[in-house]
């Protein structure tokens, strides 16, 4: 629990994302990366549906226990790893791994060619930095 996971993937769809779980063409890698970043609409807690089994055996924690440290401490995810002990970064960390397979398959496929990968990456884990310190 807290430490840097890997081999991990995100489940990546969900409810009101624009990401459906898999990449096809260019538009799909770009869904992915604002699935990273969370829905506007739902200040702190911006959605889990797409990353909600990394947070769980992340944090150690269940979804209702996510939302206990959210609504009624209004913790964000780095508040929420604080108070459990853990580092927000080592969060950020594992989320963006997570998402890291579909950015493969994208090269796999030919979508982006590989020397475009690491960039790729570093979108979806500036989203993930982004949603993990998000204030209202």
């Amino acid at each position: 629990m807290g430490e840097i996971l890997f081999n991990i993937t995100a489940r990546g769809k969900g409810f009101g994302v624009p990401f459906k779980g898999s990449v096809e063409q260019l538009s799909d890698l770009e869904d992915l990366v604002v699935t990273a970043g969370g829905i506007d609409g739902l200040d702190l807690h911006r959605g889990h549906s797409p990353i909600e089994s990394v947070l769980e055996v992340f944090l150690g924690i269940s979804h209702d226990q996510i939302h206990i440290y959210m609504e009624r401490d209004g913790l964000n995810l780095a508040g929420t790893c604080e108070a459990l002990g853990l580092l927000p970064e080592n969060l950020i960390q594992t989320l963006t791994n997570s998402f890291e397979p579909y950015v493969d398959q994208a090269v796999a496929i030919g979508v982006i060619a590989p020397a475009e990968k690491l960039g790729w990456v570093k979108k979806v884990r500036a989203e993930f930095q982004t949603r993990v310190y998000w204030s209202e």
